[in-house]
């Protein structure tokens, strides 16, 4: 598995994987600049595409040919800020259906509240089919490099009858607005889960996750917005949602306390990995060389470290033994210290018994998390 890696910002809204050769393009508005593109104008050019869109293609089924109608189509922006120090500000989609030629159109995006296109990432959805993505393919998730801004052509394999539920939805992502079109795939993998698990066995590499997960993380497992007001004292209401930097699966999970009507110093937010042993060392490596300031403390679990910048504290622990990486991070106005957040921490760490198991190295079967006793850190 390729290893999550982080930007070295800790913002509060999202952390990207590491973006390279970000070249600047002309102003939208006032505030706003983007990326080049990873990919061509159309499928017969060399030429850039424009991450703002406007995006169009047709879906067809890559074993007949013909067009497939009704195909749920996401089309998702991912924006970061800063300057020389850079990190991801906010999201945006578009969502829309294939027609009965199956073509889908994503129009242009007109409003940026500011920052910089990151990232424009198109992934398409329809029961019976394995899914399709921009950036990976459904067989091994490599890399896709044949998407274009206009006139792409998606084709979308059946889903064989012995194909994997579980792998489709850690494939699409089961967040954000495809989450409503995936209470099928859900189900059947909650299904398959709970059958492996009686088999003692684990799928594809990485052991099923609770049957009300779907076969993905759940970071609120950890941390709810009525503890975290409980520890903090905040009276305000807060909003939870996931963080637009990688999808919800198996693997990582996010949750985003943001804190209504109020600057982004009042939010909080969590990042879960849950990781073979050897990536999650890696992954928590990772936080230590890229934080701002970071320096190990090692409160809690195995290892872990506090960092801050400006107005943002952060906190990263491991559990070695079963390949857990928490980054917890909340602003000033949430956690008027370091300490508060560390308290946090400490009690994620009494309830990682409640996460599903970590993924296996090689061929061997998976150890399961031994839960913790499951009692509230001081």
């Amino acid at each position: 598995m390729k290893i999550p890696t982080l930007s070295s910002s800790i913002k509060l809204r999202t952390l990207l994987p590491a973006i390279a050769s970000l070249a600047l393009a002309a102003p939208l508005g006032c505030a706003a600049y983007s990326a080049q593109a990873p990919f061509p104008a159309r499928p017969d050019t060399v030429v850039p595409g424009d991450l703002l869109g406007p995006f169009d293609g047709q879906v067809l089924d890559a074993g007949s040919g013909k067009p497939v109608e009704g195909a749920a189509v996401l089309g998702s922006w991912a924006f970061e800020d800063g300057g020389g120090l850079t990190g991801p500000s906010s999201a945006a989609w578009q969502l829309t259906e294939t027609d009965a030629d199956g073509r889908y159109a994503i129009g242009r995006l007109s409003t940026i509240a500011g920052g910089r296109i990151a990232r424009f990432t198109v992934v398409v959805y329809k029961r019976g089919f394995a899914g399709w993505r921009s950036d990976r393919r459904f067989e091994d998730f490599s890399a896709r490099h044949d998407f274009a801004q206009r006139g792409n052509i998606a084709r979308m394999a059946r889903m064989p009858a012995e194909g994997s539920h579980i792998r489709l939805v850690r494939f699409v992502g089961a967040g954000g607005p495809l989450l409503a079109k995936l209470g099928w795939e859900l189900q059947q993998a909650s299904l398959e889960a709970e059958a492996a698990r009686g088999r003692g066995e684990s799928e594809g590499g990485v052991a099923p996750a609770p049957a009300t997960a779907g076969g993905v993380l759940d970071a609120n497992q950890l941390l709810s917005a009525d503890e975290l007001k409980a520890v903090t004292g905040y009276g305000g209401d807060l909003t939870v949602e996931k963080l637009g930097d990688l999808p919800t699966t198996a693997q990582y999970d996010s949750a985003h306390f943001h804190a209504e009507g109020q600057p982004e110093k009042f939010d909080a937010a969590l990042r879960l990995f849950r990781l073979p042993k050897a990536d999650a060392e890696k992954q928590y490596e990772v936080l230590v060389r890229e934080l701002p300031g970071a320096e190990e403390k090692n409160e809690v679990g195995d290892r872990s470290l506090r960092a801050r910048e400006g107005e943002v504290f952060a906190v990263g622990a491991l559990d070695r033994a079963h390949g857990v990486v928490v980054l917890f991070t909340c602003g000033v106005a949430q956690c008027s210290d370091h300490d508060t957040a560390v308290k946090l921490v400490r009690r994620m760490w009494t309830r990682l018994g409640r996460l599903s198991r970590a993924p296996a190295e090689g061929p061997a079967a998976p150890a399961g998390l031994t839960p913790p006793a499951e009692k509230e850190a001081p």
